[in-house]
């Protein structure tokens, strides 16, 4: 259910979370949801849609946060596709969850009421509501052996969050996430392609070798420091059509270029360069099995003037030829 304040021309969103209503018909074991949401921004004001899970398409008015209460615990899984987003239990103001673009994180809800915080840009970010009990049954003897303090809050019923810094979103990850909205299917197929797919991305996110090494990373960084690392991420991100040089991504960070790489693969979970190379490729699949461009054309837009150079890369980071990728099944 979603109401706004009866004062103010951008009212306060809420966002009643109906535990019984966000489940009925949901994935595996109805004990898995997910939901994209989307800010645009236009004359000043900001515009919502996704916040109403029975029907996305509907576009709200409100001013960068949500109220958010649920009537019964729940795990969600948040992914910054673009733009930033916090999370904040408003029983413990000091516990903010952040993500910045191109980064996740997992958190608790207990049934307390908490904030859903947008910032002032257009934002899009998908999102995986889940029952406690569907990890502890996914997971079996792992979840209890490796996310004790999940199950303590859990317990509890207090606040948790993965990670303190949110860690960058996979690209494998990220592919994941682009299937599952771009499902093809109707019907009865629909439902187990996204449960399979729905079902990887989770075992994957908490247990899998993309963010498994991450996972275990409990190396301290200063918050600027972080912050640096997550700009230069996103001018990667935005500029792989570009040359890029450690020199000039050091000038970004605002550090030499040894911290940087140090750094970089503290929080990335890899060398910038093998990161740089993961996401051209990533975005080459994209363009070639969604937007159905050639081969040529995607290795121009990643970067490479030469189609053969391009294949050599595409087949040592992904494990097959990009011959091998066919266009989306037709809507």
């Amino acid at each position: 259910m979603i109401k706004g304040s009866e004062n103010g021309v951008r009212p306060v969103l809420y966002k009643n979370i109906c535990t019984k209503d966000l489940f009925r018909g949901s994935y595996i074991n109805n004990a898995v949801q997910y939901n994209t949401v989307e800010v645009s921004n236009k004359d000043e004001i900001a515009f919502i849609t996704g916040i109403d899970f029975t029907n996305n398409k509907l576009l709200f008015e409100f001013d960068s946060e949500i109220r958010v209460k649920s009537d019964e615990h729940l795990i969600k899984f948040h992914f910054s596709l673009e733009g930033e987003y916090s999370y904040q239990p408003l029983s413990h103001i000091k516990y903010l969850v952040q993500i910045p673009e191109n980064h996740c994180n997992m958190f608790y809800y207990p049934t307390t009421e908490g904030r859903d915080i947008f910032f002032k840009s257009n934002i899009k970010v998908f999102e995986i509501y889940v029952k406690p009990k569907l990890l502890q049954n996914l997971l079996g003897t792992d979840f209890a052996t490796g996310f004790g303090k999940l199950q303590d809050a859990i317990t509890n019923s207090n606040s948790f969050v993965l990670w303190d810094k949110s860690k960058f979103i996979p690209p494998q990850i990220r592919s994941y996430i682009n299937e599952i909205i771009q499902c093809p299917y109707t019907g009865l197929v629909r439902k187990k392609y996204l449960e399979s797919k729905l079902t990887v991305l989770l075992i994957d996110f908490m247990m899998g070798r993309h963010t498994a090494k991450i996972s275990k990373n409990n190396v301290k960084l200063l918050n600027s420091d972080y912050l640096a690392l997550v700009k230069v991420e996103a001018h990667i991100r935005n500029n792989l059509k570009e040359p890029l040089k450690i020199l000039d991504l050091s000038e970004i960070a605002g550090f030499n270029a040894t911290k940087l790489k140090r750094d970089f693969k503290k929080v990335y979970g890899m060398p910038v360069f093998k990161y740089i190379t993961a996401l051209r490729m990533e975005f080459a699949k994209s363009l070639i099995t969604q937007d159905g461009v050639s081969i040529a054309h995607a290795a121009y837009e990643v970067g490479y003037a030469n189609p053969q150079h391009f294949t050599t890369a595409f087949k040592r980071t992904m494990g097959y030829l990009p011959s091998e990728l066919k266009p989306a099944v037709e809507q």
